[in-house]
């Protein structure tokens, strides 16, 4: 029994030495170079195999060491900065070589990032651009990341982190300057920027984002005219058009031989309602990488004359008109895309003088939108409406002005058009068709005039059927594969 008990006894020192081997063993390091990030005031230990000959560190004043014995030393943080270690074994073998940064936020920040953010390759380094502490300081992110949304967030960190005592952000409102009058909503692309923090990390897979637009313009047009319109009668049509007087179905207006039908009644007195009419305005088919704008413009520029501050000579400037659109698309998790949508329809209204020049001017709609779309979901966007009212009257002369009597001889019309501007959008994620297959091309094959005119040698079934197949087949090859 006593016998059993020392054995385990031995059993468990044993093993408590093969863990105390195996902790200190963790803090043996390769001579291949590394990073070591430490705060003001840490320490590390490190434990070699082999025996001790020479220690060298490039700047004590970053950090420093203490030699505990031959077999392991302490590495301790002293100021901010940057310095090397290098230690040597004997037979001036390199048992460690460290590049050690001692910063307040460096340790912190790639903890988290690995806790916060798995399956991605990243590291935050700092580079200082002086020589002291008081230099400025830029903290560079580093790696690879699978979607945007984690990228953006890691920078997001990283920037809130280093800067949370004060630090310098940038302005970003000159982002994407070059879409044409944007109202594009571009912090789906750039949130808030840092000065003293570069963002180096890659996506993994690069998304690109299709965008196929539909403009539609819905003109809705009510007419509404009452009266008789004397302009549609001849003389033939009262002096000889009309039947006796007697005949059922007709009248006598003031004496005339002949009479007025109710044929003729119903084309000289109107009521007339119109519906709307509907035309395809513009069908662009934009493609841009996730978190990139791009424009579409069908239209004009107009020249714009202005005086100059010293009102010594005018100053040309040319406004664009027509159909403008701008997109600014951003892949998030799981192929969730958002979308900024800006689009202005824009025409040539009237003009007004300007130092002898007619100058045009020009009628406006404009909308913007964000919204959140999965793969191949469609939206609409509408509610961009114009109306114009317009009043006509015509009259018999003289007789047209009498009180009562006069409304027999006059002719009234209004009418009221109204506009709606109405876009469809498909989105898609897509990708590059590759070099190894073949884009093939619709083909057509034009029957010759003899034979369309005579009906001779034309299988109207067969060439259908033929385009019908290489239309498909240029839609599932043709520049992208969805």
């Amino acid at each position: 029994m006593f016998t059993a008990t020392n054995n385990s006894r031995h059993v468990l020192t044993m093993l408590s030495h093969l863990l105390l081997t195996a902790v200190l063993l963790s803090f043996s390091l390769p001579a291949a170079a590394g990073a070591l990030y430490m705060k003001h005031g840490q320490s590390r230990n490190f434990h070699f195999t082999g025996d001790l000959d020479t220690i060298f560190i490039s700047d004590p004043r970053v950090a420093d060491y203490k030699v505990v014995n031959n077999k392991n030393i302490i590495v301790y943080a002293k100021n901010t900065g940057t310095t090397d270690l290098i230690v040597y074994g004997r037979n001036n073998t390199v048992l460690l070589k460290h590049s050690i940064s001692v910063d307040p936020f460096l340790s912190d920040i790639n903890q988290r990032v690995a806790r916060l953010f798995p399956g991605n390759s990243i590291e935050v380094t700092r580079f200082m651009g002086g020589a002291t502490a008081a230099d400025k300081v830029v903290y560079i992110i580093n790696g690879s990341v699978t979607d945007e949304e984690s990228m953006d967030a890691i920078y997001q960190l990283v920037g809130s982190i280093v800067n949370s005592s004060g630090g310098e952000e940038k302005d970003n409102k000159s982002a994407n300057k070059r879409v044409v009058d944007s109202k594009i909503n571009t912090d789906l692309i750039e949130k808030k920027k840092y000065a003293n923090v570069i963002n180096k990390m890659q996506l993994v897979a690069s998304n690109q984002v299709n965008v196929h637009l539909t403009v539609v313009e819905v003109s809705k047009t009510f007419t509404d005219a009452l009266g008789i319109d004397w302009s549609s009668l001849t003389l033939s049509s009262i002096v000889n058009g009309g039947a006796s007087i007697n005949n059922p179905g007709t009248f006598n207006l003031l004496g005339f031989k002949g009479g007025f039908d109710a044929k003729n009644i119903s084309t000289v007195i109107n009521a007339i309602q119109n519906d709307s009419v509907a035309r395809i305005m513009a069908q662009p088919n934009l493609t841009v990488l996730s978190g990139e704008t791009a424009d579409f413009l069908v239209g004009g520029e107009i020249p714009i004359l202005s005086k100059n501050s010293d009102n010594e000579g005018t100053t040309v400037t040319y406004k664009e008109y027509g159909i403008k659109l701008s997109i600014a698309a951003k892949v998030e998790k799981k192929s969730k895309i958002k979308l900024s949508l800006s689009n202005e329809i824009s025409s040539i209204s009237g003009a007004y003088s300007f130092n002898a020049y007619s100058i045009p001017t020009l009628t406006t709609r404009r909308s913007s939108s964000t919204i959140e779309l999965a793969d191949g979901d469609s939206f609409a966007i509408g509610g961009l409406l114009t109306e114009k009212d317009y009043e006509t009257l015509g009259k018999v002369p003289f007789i047209g002005d009498i009180p009562i009597l006069g409304a027999l001889a006059r002719n009234s019309n209004t009418q009221r058009e109204k506009t709606e501007l109405v876009i469809f959008a498909t989105v898609n994620l897509v990708k590059p068709v590759a070099s190894n297959r073949d884009i093939v091309l619709p083909e057509y094959n034009k029957t010759s005039n003899n034979k369309l005119f005579f009906n001779v040698g034309v299988d109207k079934g067969t060439r259908e059927n033929r385009l019908s197949k290489d239309t498909d087949k240029f839609l599932s090859y043709g520049g992208f594969s969805q």
